[in-house]
């Protein structure tokens, strides 16, 4: 607690252009600390910024961790080294106060009404210039006194190492590339960083003769044609018989095994249950912009939607297949954008609960996919993971055709007259066989077999094996 109250109190005093008389040396610990702090806090910030609704974006902690490391690395080179871990303590303090006083200015003058109603020159340009202006001379001011707070050089020379630390600072934040934790639905890449912003501009459309620009249709109005044209070659359900639809999502744009894995998947159940000409594709890939709609949050709620309207719901059952990259929070979504998000377990239950879809079967082929189990099982909901809640599974390499599970489930396991647990009993064997060769820990596929689906199901592979004989 003592390096606590030292370094608030350099800061402190810092704050109004003080020296601190003979400031208490902290450590590497305390410095750490204020790190944490202030990374927590630009996280937090980041939830507000993104709003209700907004989706969690695992890697954007990596950039966050990555961007303070590095603003550290960069502020040492201007810091005397026996004073190196205060100074930077102090530093860290400061940049909390700083952005704790910019976000309550900028939630100040939207209250109030003048403000409120300013135009947006003032609004989107202004404001935040004089704003950023201020904050800066007295950032500026503040670390000129945190440094002579340790050695009583002339004020000059000092003002002209903190202004060099300053510039290095504002080159960093805008030369290393960074996304946000927390990113609303309608969260552009492009305007993250000036690399994303960069590589936009000279991605910008080509004109067309005679020098006008090349229309295209807004992204929203392609995908709503996209995902209306799918929904459009949907069977409709048959009366007095058990209908089987499907929704299939691929859900990393960067590596097409999930793609390949998405399509073999559809086969392979093709090939057991009857869901030809019922079934969706959701796809992030760069390869299929303009022939599947994107799989992000919206579409996924859309497409439920459009499913939930033809089926009957007491005695239809939709299969959901979701292959991708996977963290311990949920299933990942990579878009072709480079917009980072996810579909949580809780949200995947929420969407089929509320449109009422009880009878299904959920296929998570991704790392940490266990952690669909929980709130999805019940009687009426066969749920089958490529991994548990903890671990990861393996096999999404880009010149692969399969994941793992995908591999040894869908491509060899899946048999007409094989139901869903003899199947996925047999895939959990060759994946346990395929990790020992390896050496890698094993994945530990999940699976829950709701009892009232099962025995809904039961009818279609007992056709299949009647069939065989």
């Amino acid at each position: 607690m003592k390096s606590v109250w030292s370094v608030l109190r350099l800061a402190g005093r810092a704050a109004i252009w003080r020296t601190t008389p003979e400031p208490r040396v902290v450590g590497l610990l305390s410095l750490l600390m204020w790190t944490i702090a202030l990374a927590a806090l630009r996280v937090a910030f980041q939830f507000t910024a993104a709003g209700p609704g907004s989706g969690f974006n695992p890697y954007g902690l990596n950039a966050v961790v990555a961007w303070v490391a590095v603003e550290v690395a960069v502020a040492a080179l201007f810091v005397q080294p026996a004073a190196r871990t205060t100074a930077l303590s102090a530093m860290f303090a400061l940049s909390i106060l700083a952005e704790l006083a910019i976000n309550a200015v900028k939630l100040g003058l939207a209250q109030i009404p003048a403000f409120a109603a300013a135009d947006a020159v003032w609004g989107e340009r202004a404001a935040p210039i004089a704003i950023f202006a201020f904050v800066s001379l007295w950032w500026i001011g503040a670390m000129v006194a945190v440094l002579r707070s340790f050695a009583p050089l002339p004020r000059l020379p000092v003002l002209g190492r903190v202004a060099a630390l300053w510039i290095a600072l504002l080159a960093v934040s805008a030369l290393v590339p960074h996304a946000p934790v927390f990113v609303a639905r309608d969260f552009d890449i492009r305007t993250a960083n000036l690399w994303e912003s960069v590589l936009a501009k000279l991605a910008a459309p080509t004109k067309e003769k005679g020098g006008a620009p090349r229309k295209t249709a807004s992204f929203e109005q392609s995908q709503t044609s996209l995902l209306q044209a799918e929904v459009a070659g949907l069977s409709p359900s048959t009366q007095g018989a058990t209908n089987l639809y499907a929704i299939g999502i691929a859900g990393w744009a960067d590596q097409d095994v999930f793609l390949k894995e998405l399509d073999g998947g559809l086969a392979a159940i093709g090939g057991i249950l009857p869901i030809r000409g019922r079934a969706l594709r959701l796809v992030n890939h760069r390869e299929t912009l303009e022939s599947a709609p994107l799989a992000n949050q919206r579409n996924f709620a859309a497409a439920v939607h459009a499913i939930g309207e033809v089926m009957n719901k007491d005695a239809d059952v939709l299969v959901l297949l979701m292959t991708s990259h996977g963290e311990p929070t949920g299933f990942g979504l990579r878009l072709p954008s480079e917009v980072i998000t996810e579909l949580t377990p809780p949200e995947v239950a929420a969407t089929l609960n509320d449109e009422g879809i009880k009878n299904r079967v959920v296929i998570v082929s991704a790392c940490y996919a266990g952690v669909f189990v929980p709130p999805l099982a019940n009687d009426d909901t066969i749920v089958l993971t490529a991994a548990d809640a903890t671990h990861t599974s393996f096999g999404c390499a880009p010149e692969r055709d399969w994941t793992y599970f995908g591999d040894a489930f869908f491509r060899q396991s899946v048999r007409p007259g094989r139901d869903f647990q003899h199947a996925f009993d047999n895939a959990r064997v060759l994946i346990q066989g395929w990790e020992l060769m390896d050496r890698s820990p094993p994945s530990n596929p999940q699976a829950h077999f709701g009892p009232a689906l099962v025995a809904r199901l039961a009818p279609f592979f007992q056709s299949e094996q009647a069939a065989g004989r």
